[in-house]
């Protein structure tokens, strides 16, 4: 996946979580740690050197 389309769907999960009841709230905050996670492990993996 595209990590600019993962970081809008994290920053778009943080912007409707607000002013929303608290169940949602976290849920949403808690979706968007989970794009965040794929976005750090793509980094991860697209840093690592090639092992031949």
């Amino acid at each position: 996946m595209d990590i600019e389309f993962l970081r809008q769907q994290a920053e778009r999960c943080r912007r409707l979580a607000k002013g929303t009841d608290p169940f949602t709230e976290k849920r949403l905050l808690k979706l968007a740690e989970e794009y965040e996670a794929r976005i750090a492990e793509i980094e991860k993996r697209n840093s690592e050197p090639w092992s031949h």
